[in-house]
C-alpha cells in the first residue's frame, strides 16, 4: 500500500491538474519497497491505474536515481474555436458575426451634408455613425434621415442636425440570440468591444447575409448527396450493395440507396464492379478524391465544427455541386 505522503500527493496531483517529479527510489520508497521486483511493480501498477495516474518516464526502464514525473492520464477536452477547453463557451455570442468586428466608416457631428453624400456614394453604403471618436456613437446619418430633413424644410448643412438616435449599442459578449432581436427591433446594433471601441453596425442586411454564408454549405452538400444518389439509382444490385458493405453496416437494414451514407456511397462507387456498371465518364481517382474531401467538409459541418466552412471549400462545394447538375441534366 502506498503511504499517507503518496495519498496526499496523489489527492494534489489530481486538485492542482500539475504533475509531481521525483526519483525512482522515491517512489519505490513512498510504497514501503526497495526494488522494483515483478509483485512491487504489479501493486505500484495497479494503484496507478485506479487512480488514473501516470508516470514519465516509465519508472521500470529508468535509473533509480533518475528523475520520473506522476500526472493525471490525459482527459478528452472539448476543442474549442481557439483551441482550448478553458476558453469554450457554450454560447455564441454577438462576437461571432462578421460585422460585429468592422471599424466602421463615421462622419462627425459638424461636417457637412456634402461630405455625408460622398463617404455613403463612394463606400456603397446607405447609412454612416456620427462618431466624434472611436467610443461613441451620437446617432446615425441615411438617406432616410436626410430626406426627412429636407422635407422639413431644414436650412442647415450639418450633419448634426440630419441624425436619428433609432440604434443600440451592444457588448460584443451579448449572446447572439439576444442581439438578433435587437437588430430586428430596433434595425440598426453597433458593438462595444473590449477595449470599448465601436463596431459594426449590424443591420438586418447583414444578418441575412451572415445566416445565408452559414446556410449555404449545409444546402450544398444535400445537393451533392442527392445527384449522387441519382446517379446510383437503380444501376447497382441491391445484393451487391450487402456484399460490399460491412456486417455492422448491413445490421442497418440497408433497402435502399437512401438509406446509405455518403462514405457508403464512396465505398460502393469505389469498387471496381460497380464503377464499371455505373460507366461514368470520370477519371476514377480524381473523383473519389473530391468524395473523400467532401465527406471530411460534411462530417465537420454536420458536426457543427467551431471552424466555418472557409472561401475555398464553399467554391470547392459550389464547383462541385455543379459538376454533378450539369452531368446529370446530359442524362
Amino acid at each position: 500500500m502506498p503511504s499517507k505522503e503518496f495519498l496526499e500527493l496523489t489527492k494534489e496531483i489530481k486538485s492542482t491538474g500539475k504533475g509531481k517529479k521525483m526519483t525512482v527510489r522515491k517512489l519505490l520508497w513512498l510504497f514501503g519497497y526497495e526494488k522494483r521486483t515483478s509483485g512491487n511493480v504489479w501493486r505500484i501498477n495497479e494503484f496507478l491505474n485506479k487512480e488514473k495516474l501516470i508516470i514519465y518516464p516509465h519508472y521500470q526502464n529508468t535509473w533509480i536515481d533518475g528523475e520520473i514525473e506522476i500526472k493525471e492520464k490525459d482527459k478528452a477536452k472539448i476543442k474549442s474555436r481557439e483551441d482550448s477547453s478553458e476558453d469554450f463557451d457554450p454560447i455564441n455570442r454577438l462576437s461571432i458575426l462578421k460585422a460585429s468586428s468592422k471599424t466602421p466608416i463615421s462622419i462627425k457631428r459638424d461636417a457637412t451634408l456634402e461630405k455625408a453624400y460622398y463617404l455613403m456614394w463612394h463606400n456603397g453604403i446607405s447609412q454612416l455613425p456620427v462618431m466624434n471618436d472611436e467610443r461613441t456613437v451620437f446617432g446615425i446619418i441615411n438617406w432616410q434621415t436626410i430626406a426627412k430633413g429636407l422635407i422639413a424644410k431644414k436650412e442647415s448643412n450639418c450633419v448634426k442636425d440630419f441624425i436619428s438616435t433609432k440604434f443600440t449599442v451592444l457588448e460584443e459578449d451579448v449572446p447572439l440570440f439576444e442581439a438578433i432581436k435587437e437588430v430586428l427591433k430596433v434595425g440598426v446594433v453597433f458593438v462595444r468591444d473590449m477595449d470599448k471601441k465601436i463596431k459594426g453596425p449590424i443591420t438586418r442586411y447583414d444578418l441575412n447575409a451572415e445566416f445565408l454564408e452559414q446556410i449555404e454549405p449545409f444546402i450544398l452538400l444535400e445537393q451533392i448527396e442527392n445527384f449522387i444518389r441519382l446517379i446510383l439509382n437503380d444501376k447497382i444490385i441491391l445484393e451487391e450493395i450487402h456484399t460490399i458493405l460491412t456486417t455492422e453496416e448491413r445490421q442497418r437494414n440497408i433497402e435502399s440507396i437512401s438509406d446509405m451514407t455518403f462514405g457508403e456511397y464512396i465505398r460502393v462507387l469505389e469498387t471496381e464492379g460497380c464503377w464499371n456498371t455505373l460507366a461514368l465518364p470520370f477519371d476514377k481517382t480524381g473523383f473519389i478524391t473530391a468524395l473523400c474531401k467532401i465527406r471530411d467538409m460534411r462530417n465537420a459541418v454536420m458536426h457543427f465544427h467551431p471552424d466555418r466552412t472557409s472561401k475555398t471549400d464553399l467554391v470547392f462545394l459550389r464547383k462541385t455541386s455543379k459538376f454533378l447538375e450539369n452531368y446529370l441534366a446530359t442524362k
